[in-house]
């Protein structure tokens, strides 16, 4: 029996994260919505991995990423909002893969950030398997997305590797957001190399960038030699759309790391660049205050929650910044006390 249910430690994470004044300044009037959306997501299994997605500037929001976690014990099938459509036959895909490769996994991205939530969007994540595409979107009934997803990474087998890829049947057109990591070998060979970006973009046929979105590009990976992660949006004709984003992890493990790194290392060198291209305001720093690892005694056992800062996103659509974006890891868990 677990100590406390997927729902509370939910709700728990997220009042953690709106404290001192970061959900209204962070998430606008989405927490509610989020309260009310999200719960039906968490089945009575593991704690799922939960990414709080909200923009840098702009008009506050908060969107959900959502990858589902198994153990022995969980349930297939055990999504229960309307929004997620009929899910069983992605939920037993999803567990039947990582039981032979834990590494694979997949999920929901749920638009709370609108004023009406509408249908969930999947990702899927199959790293270097790729061969499971065709059976991810078959489970979820769009086979010739499978077969796309494999024209790409086809198309950049000489280039950036492909590692996931998103599906979003409620935008124009249903693109297929495809994403991928690229080394810290990677990272150095395009700075040395700049025209190595444009060769990766002229493989996918993404023809929305200019010299000034190549030499912000090289900024960013300068200022983050950790991890970077790209998108593009392909449409189900094969044609790239014009947005292209980079991501940042910068691979910090420890609360007191986080808040040292934002203040004087790496993050605090990213940082300058988002604010110094105006895609990031006063809310960024805000951030380093929600960062939390602690532990609730139960007994002989003990709940654990922590919220980090996994990922920074800076998206340029048709050449033209957008406004950065943060994506906090919530987590929670149970372990026994020794």
């Amino acid at each position: 029996m677990k100590l406390i249910d997927n729902k509370t430690a939910f709700l728990m994470l997220i009042g953690l994260v709106a404290s001192d004044g970061r959900g209204e300044l962070l998430y606008g009037d989405s927490l509610e919505r989020v309260k009310n959306t999200v719960p039906p997501f968490l089945g009575n299994g593991p704690f799922p991995d939960i990414y709080l997605e909200s923009p840098l500037s702009g008009e506050p929001f908060l969107d959900i990423s959502l990858t589902a976690v198994f153990d022995e014990a969980s349930e297939t099938a055990y999504i229960t909002s309307p929004l997620a459509d009929d899910t069983e036959g992605m939920m037993e895909f999803l567990r039947n893969s990582r039981a032979k490769y834990p590494e694979v996994s997949g999920g929901f991205e749920i638009d709370t950030g609108a004023s009406v939530p509408g249908p969930a969007a999947v990702h899927f994540q199959p790293r270097h398997h790729t061969e499971l595409t065709g059976g991810f979107c078959e489970a979820i009934g769009e086979p010739l997305y499978g077969k796309l997803y494999e024209e790409v990474v086809r198309w950049l087998k000489d280039s950036w590797h492909p590692s996931y890829f998103g599906l979003f049947r409620s935008r124009p057109g249903f693109p297929l957001r495809i994403g991928g990591y690229l080394s810290q070998e990677e990272i150095r060979l395009c700075i040395d190399d700049p025209d190595r970006i444009v060769r990766t973009f002229e493989a996918v046929g993404f023809k929305a960038y200019d010299d000034q979105m190549i030499s912000q590009i090289i900024s960013v990976m300068s200022v983050t030699p950790t991890c970077n992660e790209f998108q593009f949006d392909i449409f189900p004709d094969g044609t790239a759309g014009d947005i292209f984003s980079l991501s940042t992890n910068f691979a910090i493990g420890q609360p007191e790391d986080v808040r040292t790194s934002f203040k004087e290392g790496d993050g605090a060198r990213y940082f300058d660049l988002l604010k110094q291209w105006n895609i990031a305001d006063g809310r960024l720093d805000k951030v380093p205050g929600a960062v939390l690892a602690s532990m609730l005694p139960i007994g002989n056992m003990s709940v654990t929650f922590s919220v980090f800062p996994q990922w920074f996103k800076i998206r340029w659509n048709d050449r033209k910044l957008q406004p950065a974006k943060v994506y906090l890891l919530i987590k929670a868990g149970e372990i026994h006390n020794q």
